[in-house]
C-alpha cells in the first residue's frame, strides 16, 4: 500500500511518515518547500513537491491528482492547512483521502462559527462574539481588557489581542470576508488534545500541556494530561458531527470546568505522544476497534527548546530538568538525518520571511493557509 503524507515541513507529517513505514507501507511526503524536514527521514520513499496552494487551488489539485495516479498512491493523508484545499477538491483525487466535507472542516476552521456550534453543550466556548466591521468593535473598546481578539480564520495564536488597550482595537478593521471574533477572556490551566475519529467514532485520543510555546504560538514540550471532561468533550463531537480524520482543540480547564477556546481540523503535535506504537497508530487511522491510547512521558521539539525558549530561562533549573527529561519528536534512533535537516528546513522559511516581508510564522504557512477566501476554482 502507498500513502502521500501532505505537509512535509511539518513534525506530525514526519511522525505519520515513520508510522506508516514501521506499518509495511511505501511513503511519499508532498509539500512545495524544497528542503522540508520530512523529506530526510529514512522512512520516506519519495519526495513529491507540489505549488503553493493559495495562489492556484485548481493547479495544486491537478497536480495531486496526477501525482496520485503516476505514483499508484492508495491513501493521502494531510497534515496541514492544506487539507482544506484537499477536502474542497477530494472529488477529483482518485484515491482514498483523510478528510470529512469542506463545509464541516469551514464551520470548525471559523473560531465563531465553531462557538455557536457547541454553545449548548457541557464544554463549551467562553462567550464569543463574531466582528465583522468596525462598529462590532467599537462596542468592546470600553471594556477591552475582558477580552481577547483574533482573526476568525488564523493559527499558531497569530495576530491575538490579549486583553487590549482600547487604542489597539482602533486599528483593526474587520470586513464580512475578514471577520474577527472577540472572545471572553478566561484564566486556567491550558490543555490540547488530538484525536482520531472515523465516521464519528473514537479511534485514538491524546491530551496535553504545553508548557513552553514559541512566543504565544506553537508548543514545543507536550506534557501529557487527560481532563475527563474533554475526553467527553470528543465523544459528544464525533457523535454530533460524524467526523472521519485528525481533528484538535485548545482549551482552558478552570475551577468550573473546561472550556473549548478553538478547533483545528488537522494534525497538530499531540501526534507525537503515540511515537512508541507506530502500527497501532496507523490501524486507529484506518478505522481499529478501541480507542488508542498516548504515553504517560513528556515529549519536545529539542532545537526549538534551545532556539526558542532556553533564553528565557536559562537559569531556571526546572526548564533544563523539562529539557532531559522528555524525547525529542525529530531525532530517532535509525532515524537521525531530520534533526541536522530542520537547519535547511528553517533557513528555507527565513528566506520566504524575506522574499514575502513578513515573519517566520506567517512565512511558515503563507502557501497552503486558508483565511476563508472562495475555493471555487478548485472544484
Amino acid at each position: 500500500m502507498r500513502v502521500l503524507i501532505l505537509g512535509a515541513r511539518a513534525p506530525a507529517c514526519l511522525e505519520w511518515a515513520r508510522a506508516f513505514h514501521a506499518a509495511g507501507w511505501h511513503v511519499t511526503a508532498g509539500d512545495s518547500l524544497l528542503w522540508p524536514v520530512t523529506r530526510f527521514s529514512t522512512s520516506v520513499h519519495g519526495y513529491l513537491r507540489l505549488p503553493e496552494a493559495v495562489p492556484d487551488p485548481a493547479g495544486w489539485i491537478e497536480a495531486l491528482r496526477a501525482a496520485v495516479v503516476e505514483r499508484g498512491i492508495d491513501l493521502v493523508l494531510p497534515t496541514c492547512e492544506e487539507s482544506f484545499y484537499l477536502a474542497h477538491g477530494r472529488e477529483r483525487i482518485p484515491c482514498k483521502v483523510m478528510t470529512v466535507d469542506f463545509e464541516l472542516m469551514h464551520r470548525l476552521h471559523h473560531k465563531g462559527r465553531f462557538a455557536e456550534m457547541i454553545r449548548s453543550w457541557e464544554t463549551q466556548a467562553p462567550e464569543t462574539h463574531i466582528l465583522e466591521s468596525a462598529a462590532d468593535f467599537a462596542q468592546f473598546i470600553d471594556a477591552a481588557a475582558e477580552w481577547v481578539f483574533k482573526p476568525a480564520y488564523s493559527r499558531f495564536a497569530n495576530r491575538i489581542l490579549l486583553r487590549p488597550k482600547p487604542e489597539q482595537l482602533r486599528a483593526i478593521h474587520p470586513t464580512p470576508e475578514q471577520p474577527w471574533v472577540a472572545q471572553r477572556y478566561v484564566t486556567g490551566r491550558e490543555h490540547c488534545s488530538f484525536s482520531l475519529l472515523i465516521d464519528g467514532r473514537l479511534t485514538a485520543h491524546a491530551c496535553y500541556h504545553p508548557r513552553y510555546r514559541v512566543g504565544r504560538g506553537s508548543g514545543i514540550w507536550f506534557e501529557p494530561t487527560d481532563p475527563a471532561p474533554i475526553r467527553t468533550f470528543l465523544e459528544r463531537f464525533g457523535a454530533e458531527s460524524g467526523y472521519t480524520g485528525q481533528v484538535a482543540f485548545d482549551y482552558i480547564e478552570t475551577l468550573d470546568g473546561c472550556h473549548a477556546i478553538e478547533c483545528n481540523p488537522r494534525a497538530t503535535s499531540g501526534v507525537h505522544l503515540f511515537d512508541d506504537q507506530p502500527k497501532a497508530l496507523v490501524d486507529a487511522l484506518l478505522g481499529r476497534e478501541g480507542v488508542l491510547k498516548p504515553t504517560p512521558e513528556p515529549r519536545q521539539v529539542a532545537l526549538a527548546m534551545l532556539l526558542f525558549a532556553a533564553h528565557k530561562h536559562i537559569f531556571d533549573g526546572q526548564f533544563w530538568r523539562d529539557y532531559w527529561l522528555a524525547r525529542d519528536i525529530v531525532a530517532r534512533p535509525g532515524d537521525r538525518r531530520p534533526l541536522p535537516a530542520q537547519i535547511p528546513a528553517l533557513l528555507e522559511i527565513i528566506g520566504r520571511a524575506a522574499t514575502r516581508h513578513c515573519g517566520l510564522l506567517a512565512a511558515a504557512t503563507a502557501d497552503c493557509e486558508w483565511n476563508g477566501q472562495p475555493l471555487d476554482a478548485a472544484s
